[in-house]
């Protein structure tokens, strides 16, 4: 059967041609990983072979198939199975649309190709544990195809593409600058606005290392401290409530400007606080600023209907469906430190232990393996919590949250 697939430009067509059998790829944002798996993927279906395209989430899955579904109904004879998300072909191939997080769907027939897609978030007892025996009956292939999260699994299956001790594995890194159709400037502008790591990350597909402080232009002798002289400036106020007893409860006030700074202005930050005293204080501070919205840890609904019930406008911090923890905080952290790279985040000279724990802020100087997760330590981190989740809340409430793949 002669069908037209859509076109790839010459390193999505070197990578399609290459006769490895395990085949990594590195890409940066917008690189067309999307466009290359579902070449790869109709290449072998309808040639008869059976294809599992898995990603870390439903919803990451959801967007293969948005992609393959539309090029597959073209085919005549082509058999759509909308709700097991599979498509069979006239000559018996088939693929199926896989989600790492329910274990149950990665159990099967043998497998042609597997495509992994964002890779770097699934989780590697997913590929040992169940895929990798799926591709044993056929001698199938697979292809890992992620934007980096740090040095996990990911990494190493990377490393094995540039040995002589892995023959059958080939690996390629690919910054989004190699799409010839990023549009001009796009890049540039990136790198002028976002923090230097995550540019590296996301943009050059380099597979970054998190060691020291978290926040890394943040100090108390910074233009990020500030002293506060009047609240007229500020056209709206927020909050962020990260809950604790015996590790501190920490909250924040953050006054938004008609430039978009947020500057946090006011907080509380103490131990052995219960859920009726932090009411109590909350008020306070409500009464005094007509805070719009708190923002709090998502752990604790119980905490948040307590104060919810006290008359204070307390929600949830949001989360984007199907992500998964670590990109939930990093794409957190990712939005707090474009806006102190950018000058539109500062801290009022007065908070003291606000400032002490936004520099104290760090991750794990060492690590405990490759798959030791790119995270922050559990200490002096509440502010820097409280600070996270007011900031992911004003932007997803304005319609500014993008995206985010697991999350960062």
């Amino acid at each position: 059967m002669k069908v037209k697939l859509p076109p790839l430009f010459p390193l999505q067509r070197e990578i399609a041609d290459h006769p490895a059998r395990f085949k990594v790829l590195s890409c940066g944002r917008r690189w067309g990983k999307t466009q290359l798996c579902s070449v790869l993927a109709l290449a072998s279906a309808i040639g008869g072979g059976v294809v599992w395209w898995v990603a870390p989430t439903s919803e990451n899955a959801k967007r293969g198939w948005e992609k393959v579904e539309p090029l597959a109904k073209a085919i005549p004879g082509t058999r759509v199975k909308y709700a097991d998300r599979e498509i069979h072909f006239p000559g018996g191939g088939w693929i199926a649309f896989r989600s790492a997080d329910s274990k149950s769907s990665l159990r099967g027939p043998g497998v042609n190709l597997m495509i992994l897609d964002e890779a770097a978030y699934i989780p590697v007892e997913r590929w040992r544990g169940e895929l990798r025996p799926t591709l044993s009956d056929k001698r199938g292939g697979a292809v890992f195809i992620s934007t980096p999260s740090g040095r996990n699994w990911f990494y190493e299956m990377f490393q094995r593409g540039g040995g002589a001790e892995f023959p059958a594995w080939a690996a390629w890194q690919a910054p989004t600058s190699s799409n010839p159709f990023i549009p001009d400037g796009e890049v540039e502008e990136a790198e002028r606005e976002l923090p230097e790591w995550y540019y590296r990350q996301e943009y050059l597909a380099e597979f970054m290392t998190f060691a020291g402080k978290v926040y890394k232009t943040f100090s108390a002798d910074s233009d990020a401290v500030f002293t506060l002289d009047s609240l007229t400036p500020y056209r709206e106020f927020w909050g962020g409530i990260d809950f604790g007893y015996r590790n501190p409860t920490a909250a924040v006030v953050g006054g938004i400007d008609r430039d978009d700074r947020l500057d946090i202005v006011d907080g509380l930050y103490r131990r052995e606080m219960t859920t009726p005293q932090l009411a109590d204080e909350l008020i306070r501070l409500q009464e005094e600023y007509e805070v719009s919205r708190w923002f709090a840890d998502p752990a604790d609904p119980g905490a948040i209907q307590e104060l919810r019930s006290a008359g204070i406008p307390a929600f949830p911090s949001p989360r984007v469906k199907g992500e998964l923890d670590r990109g939930y905080i990093k794409s957190g952290i990712v939005k707090v430190e474009t806006r102190l790279v950018t000058g539109r985040l500062r801290v009022a000279d007065h908070l003291d232990q606000h400032i002490r724990e936004l520099e104290m802020y760090r991750y794990p100087d060492g690590r405990d393996g490759a798959e030791s997760k790119e995270t922050p330590l559990k200490v002096d981190d509440h502010v820097a919590d409280a600070l996270r989740y007011m900031v992911v809340g004003i932007d997803q409430l304005r319609g500014r949250m993008p995206r985010v793949r697991v999350a960062t």
